[in-house]
């Protein structure tokens, strides 16, 4: 079951690589389950704010995802800064994007608003990234110093591990961590099939 959770992982980084966007990956292989989808949108940010219906927490979700993985992406395929000068010079800066103690939107017109930051964020990302971007030798050798890394700190991925207590998942239910770039996703199997349901974007991360 691991070697096809690798499979799933490897697909959705092939999907971002050609699409730039988070919504094929979300549509086509996250769980379904109306309960455990409602909490893996959720995320680290399980009280999030009454009165939000589905398809706007899910759009929410998606928006944030592209982002992220555009924001890792940037990082991997050059080594000339960590942000583009647009984001760098971005004014004014959407705070709950760049700020890790600003708040949640709180209703409605700051969720659309905060979707439509995003989507402007990732807009000016997408100008950076060509055909060739996840083929080239920056990108090809700044993986293959994760992975050393990774072995080096014995960060222990891929793995299997027994449910998940922040997800309500029980332990006799398995969940596959694969890390196919910087990010680790976690599967669980559904109706035969790998699905995603949580992105570790600071997978072993230990401030001391």
């Amino acid at each position: 079951m691991l070697v096809q959770a690798v499979a799933a992982a490897d697909r959705i980084a092939r999907t971002f690589h050609t699409t730039l966007d988070f919504a094929p990956i979300f549509n086509d292989q996250f769980v379904t389950e109306p309960g455990l989808r409602s909490r893996a949108i959720a995320g680290d940010v399980p009280d999030q704010p009454k009165g939000f219906d589905q398809a706007t927490r899910e759009r929410f979700y998606v928006a944030v995802m592209t982002v992220l993985h555009l924001w890792a992406g940037y990082r991997v395929i050059q080594n000339v800064s960590e942000v583009p000068p647009e984001i760098d010079n971005l004014e004014p800066k959407p705070k709950w994007l760049f700020s890790s103690d600003s708040k949640q939107p709180a209703n409605l017109q700051e969720a659309n608003q905060a979707i439509l930051e995003a989507e402007k964020v990732s807009a000016i990302y997408r100008k950076y990234f060509s055909a060739d971007s996840f083929r080239g030798p920056i990108y090809l050798e700044n993986i293959r110093s994760e992975r050393e890394r990774a072995r080096t700190y014995r960060h222990n991925v891929p793995r299997v591990e027994k449910g998940n207590r922040k997800f309500h998942i029980p332990e006799s239910v398995p969940v596959y961590v694969v890390r196919p770039e910087f990010f680790d996703y976690y599967f669980v199997q559904e109706k035969g099939a790998m699905k995603l349901f949580y992105v570790n974007i600071l997978p072993n991360f230990k401030l001391f």
